[in-house]
């Protein structure tokens, strides 16, 4: 969300519980340690508060975040959102798709209790930008759907700015420093990731050089989930589950609990997320979690023979496509 939106929703949220504009301006200048001066003009939109300075107001005030970073009043708000920014221009636009959950998981990551659960179909979000490749071909996915009548950009051209660059740093670091995560993976997802980008291959939009450089670092994420599967847990030492299911998963699902925000997404294509910031949605769709969860088999720490059997299952769907390729 835009930060002018953020702002006037503080306001508003202030303005509901506190009727001394200038009581509540001193409270929060003292509680972030800011003359009163500075708390005026932040509130002005002069200067913007920062996401970390908003979740002490929140958190000093009694404040659910999640009735900041929403787009409409707690009364009137509906339980779901579909993002869909106009991508069109590449810039400012493209560096608000990755924005808005860099603020959310920030959030949950600094609180004290946080569970993220994820189901995937592909590789999962503890993996993907972490290779050139992979995050090259996701962006070009996104560019795809929403370019598809104009002059595409070379998948081998594609480059993050620096921005961009960061807020994934950003991105990863929240993801690796909430304190519980589990996902559900299907138990075919490399054959359903290159089936994805088979697409493009195959149509001519995506080079044999490219897809060679692309099955070649699908080998290197394979090592790297393998590894993330066996020691349990991911860099910075937060413990991960990981289960592997043959079930059909509609589509990638995420779950964000914590005790400052709360929120949930269901991706309906690779770009369209459909958001919910409803505590009594995010609340069923962990119950949906762990009911899916009773049908699937741990692969992580434990169940080594599963664990085997899953990944030769992998590289075999790798070796295929390589032999498609010559490689």
């Amino acid at each position: 969300m835009k930060y002018v939106e953020l702002l006037e929703n503080l306001k508003l949220a202030m303005a509901l519980r506190y009727n001394d504009q200038k009581g509540y301006q001193r409270k929060i200048a003292n509680v972030l340690g800011l003359s009163a001066s500075v708390v005026s003009r932040r509130l002005s939109g002069s200067a913007p508060f920062t996401v970390e300075e908003v979740a002490v107001i929140c958190g000093e005030f009694d404040i659910p975040v999640d009735e900041i970073f929403t787009t409409c009043s707690r009364s009137t708000r509906l339980p779901m959102e579909f993002i869909q920014p106009d991508l069109l221009l590449y810039g400012e636009e493209s560096y608000e798709i990755f924005a808005w959950p860099v603020e959310l998981f920030s959030l949950a990551a600094r609180s004290d209790d946080s569970t993220f659960y994820a189901t995937c179909n592909t590789f999962p979000d503890i993996l993907n930008p972490s290779f050139g490749w992979v995050a090259r071909f996701w962006e070009y996915q996104r560019l795809f759907f929403y370019r598809d009548t104009l002059p595409m950009t070379a998948l081998s051209d594609i480059v993050y700015s620096p921005a961009e660059q960061v807020l994934m740093e950003q991105y990863m670091s929240a993801v690796h420093s909430l304190k519980k995560s589990a996902y559900i993976v299907s138990d075919r997802v490399v054959e359903n990731y290159i089936n994805n980008m088979k697409r493009f291959y195959l149509t001519g939009r995506i080079t044999r050089e490219e897809a060679v450089c692309m099955a070649l670092e699908i080998e290197n994420v394979l090592e790297l989930f393998e590894k993330i599967c066996r020691n349990g847990y991911v860099e910075g030492g937060k413990e991960v589950e990981i289960y592997c299911t043959d079930m059909f998963l509609p589509g990638d699902m995420y779950v964000v609990q914590s005790d400052r925000v709360r929120f949930g997404v269901f991706y309906v294509s690779p770009l369209n997320p459909v958001v919910t910031r409803s505590v009594e949605v995010c609340d069923t769709m962990a119950g949906w979690f762990d009911f899916w969860r009773h049908s699937t088999t741990l692969i992580s720490q434990m169940g080594t023979q599963v664990r085997r059997a899953f990944m030769d299952v992998q590289y075999k769907a790798l070796a295929a496509f390589k032999a498609e390729l010559g490689v």
